[in-house]
């Protein structure tokens, strides 16, 4: 990928860096339609090849996580050093792709495969998008950019599951004949209409997208053993934020991935009454909460608190624990709606956070491939292991998925509000210490 279509300089204000962080809100929340999607089509897709929740909890979470975390790190070294623009485009088309190819397959085997070519693409996308907005932004306006873009996951979400019960019902009902391959209808043609919306996000970005200035030469950009060794040196600070916010993701992909199958067996409601529901949950206070939780934490950085991002996540957590709980225990279908929405407003709050955390403590040479560290960490723990535990919990300890979730959410906020709590200041400290010159 060359260098082309790079800004030589700054603009002079903010509105065209504004627009960018909206064009990749707007990939992000493809990507995130596309991620999830499955989880709502989840029960006919069950009925169809005759699945448990295991396989469910691998479709909807290794199944995409395992090339989506490996190959975020070479992808994050090439945000360092490529254009990342161009980086873009190449994983939307390839995920879009995939997400499409997910309705032509004939077997659990096939699924795997697609689930696992999406999580290649996507492994492009955010070590790339959080370089670039990071390079266009002050730190003390850093918060409430990355926020912004990190809302493409509740929004994606949401989308999944609004759009997604909508044109599942539709496709229920619907077959369309694709040349020389036959008809197709039902989850098969929702995935297909859905990964195809890729393509023309992607002339769109290669139209109007440019590369952001770095600030740095390209020859300047350090070797990896240098960020590791940034990392050991700040080894307290980088363990709390990984461990610490991937305690926290495990409880956050909960309702977005298990939420359908939740509401559809425990309450009994159809696809377009979970997606009208978990759409307004997801995409409506998830959305109001990352970008409350960006601008909260500009305000506590701009009083000189460097931690803020820390401070404020383990403010929601004691509410987070009850509400999630509730969520997933009660018997009465409302309750459990307007709790799932206070557990996911406050969880979301974490969404642009993380991100600007992890900006915060690196030099802007070593972003992406830091992001994609800290991404490999996180997505193994929240779409991967919480997800397969899940499944393993249901089908072989409780045989009841309420349980299971309930479990899972609880101890890991608990975990996170112990490992945050603990390294706080480590965390303040390090900051600071970047910020120092010299």
């Amino acid at each position: 990928m060359d260098d082309t279509a790079i800004e030589t300089r700054p603009a002079s204000g903010l509105g065209y860096s504004y627009y960018v962080v909206l064009l990749l809100m707007l990939t992000y929340i493809l990507s995130f339609l596309d991620r999830v999607l499955i989880s709502l089509l989840a029960e006919p897709i069950r009925a169809e090849f005759d699945l448990g929740d295991t396989e469910i909890g691998l479709l909807v979470g290794f199944g995409f996580v395992l090339f989506y975390t490996v190959l975020g790190l070479p992808f994050g070294a090439a945000a360092d050093r490529t254009n990342r623009r161009n980086l873009i485009v190449m994983g939307l088309v390839g995920w879009s792709l995939a997400t499409a190819g997910t309705g032509l397959v004939s077997g659990f085997g096939g699924l795997l495969l697609m689930r696992a070519l999406v999580g290649v693409g996507e492994a492009t996308l955010s070590p790339a998008a959080l370089s670039t907005i990071a390079d266009r932004f002050p730190p003390e306006r850093l918060g409430f950019a990355i926020s912004l873009y990190s809302s493409g996951v509740v929004l994606g979400g949401g989308l999944a599951m609004g759009f997604g019960g909508t044109i599942a019902e539709w496709a229920a009902r619907t077959s369309i004949d694709i040349p020389g391959w036959g008809p197709i209808g039902d989850w098969r043609l929702a995935m297909l209409l859905v990964g195809l919306l890729g393509i023309p996000l992607a002339v769109l970005l290669l139209a109007t997208m440019r590369e952001a200035p770095r600030g740095t030469r390209l020859a300047e950009v350090p070797r990896m053993a240098v960020l590791l060794a940034t990392m050991r040196a700040n080894a307290a600070a980088f363990a709390t934020v990984f461990g610490g916010f991937g305690c926290l993701v495990i409880a956050g992909y909960i309702p977005m991935l298990w939420g359908p199958s939740l509401l559809a067996r425990a309450h009994g409601l159809s696809a377009p009454e979970i997606g009208m529901a978990l759409g307004i949950i997801v995409g409506l206070c998830g959305f109001a909460g990352v970008l409350i939780g960006g601008l909260v934490s500009d305000r506590m950085a701009r009083r000189g608190i460097a931690n803020a991002p820390v401070l404020l996540v383990l403010m929601t957590l004691p509410l987070q624990i009850l509400s999630f709980g509730g969520a997933y225990l009660l018997a009465d279908t409302r309750t459990v709606l307007i709790l799932l929405g206070l557990g996911v407003f406050l969880s979301s709050m974490l969404g642009g956070l993380q991100a600007t955390t992890v900006q915060l403590l690196t030099p802007a040479t070593m972003r992406g491939r830091a992001m994609a560290m800290y991404l490999l960490v996180v997505t193994l723990l929240g779409m991967g292991l919480g997800p397969l535990i899940v499944g393993l919990l249901s089908d072989h300890v409780f045989a009841a998925l309420p349980a299971a979730l309930a479990t899972v959410s609880t101890v890991s906020l608990t975990l996170a509000a112990a490992i945050l709590w603990a390294g706080r200041n480590a965390v303040r400290q390090s900051i600071l210490a970047m910020r120092a010159p010299g």
